[in-house]
C-alpha cells in the first residue's frame, strides 16, 4: 500500500513538473529599484571650493574619501623607503617615514600631508621612525633592524584604499587617515 501511494505521488509530481515546463517563471513581487543611497556618494573637500563636495578619484569613477589639502605646517620628515603595492584593483604605497617628531599631532599632520602628496593612490600605509641614534641608514636588513617604530598611519583615500587596508565594512571615518603613536 506504501508503495502505491508513493507511485502515485511521484506520478502527480512528475506530470506537474511537465505542465510547469512550458510556462515562464513569473517572480511574485517585482523589486523596487531607486538609486544608490547617498553614503555611497563621493564625501570630502574640493580643492576649488574648501567645503564637502562630490567628486571622483583621479578621473577613475572612485569616491574620494576625506580633505586632500595640505596642512600650512607640517614637522620636517623623509621619506626612506618606498614600496608600491597593487591588490584587488586598488593602488597603494607603503612608507617608511624618518621624523624627530614623536607626538600624536606631529604624525597627523604629516599624515594629512601624505595624503595630500599621494592622492592618486587609493590607501597608503606609514611607519614613522627616527634615524638620528643610528650612524647611518641604507636600507639594508641590518640597518633596518636598528630602527625604533615610533607610530603609524593608515591613510585611505577610496572606499577601494579602506578595504585594501582591511577595513571591509568600510572606512572608519570620513577624514580619510588614522593616526596612532606609539607610546
Amino acid at each position: 500500500m506504501y508503495r502505491a501511494a508513493a507511485l502515485i505521488l511521484a506520478f502527480v509530481v512528475i506530470l506537474v513538473a511537465v505542465r510547469l515546463a512550458d510556462e515562464p517563471v513569473r517572480a511574485l513581487h517585482e523589486p523596487d529599484v531607486r538609486a544608490a543611497p547617498d553614503a555611497f556618494e563621493t564625501v570630502g573637500i574640493s580643492r576649488a571650493e574648501g567645503e564637502y563636495a562630490a567628486g571622483s578619484a583621479s578621473g577613475e569613477g572612485e569616491p574620494k574619501i576625506g580633505n586632500f589639502e595640505a596642512p600650512k605646517y607640517v614637522p620636517g620628515y623623509k621619506i626612506l623607503d618606498e614600496n608600491l603595492d597593487s591588490r584587488d584593483g586598488a593602488h597603494a604605497v607603503r612608507l617608511l617615514i624618518d621624523t624627530r617628531s614623536r607626538a600624536q599631532e606631529s604624525f597627523v599632520l604629516i599624515a594629512r600631508d601624505l595624503k595630500s602628496r599621494y592622492s592618486d593612490y587609493d590607501a597608503v600605509s606609514v611607519e614613522f621612525t627616527d634615524t638620528e641614534d643610528l650612524l647611518f641608514y641604507n636600507d639594508d636588513s641590518v640597518t633596518r633592524d636598528q630602527l625604533a617604530y615610533h607610530g603609524g598611519a593608515l591613510i585611505f583615500n577610496t572606499y577601494d584604499g579602506a578595504l585594501y587596508l582591511g577595513y571591509i565594512y568600510g572606512p572608519p571615518n570620513m577624514d580619510g587617515y588614522y593616526v596612532r603613536s606609539a607610546d
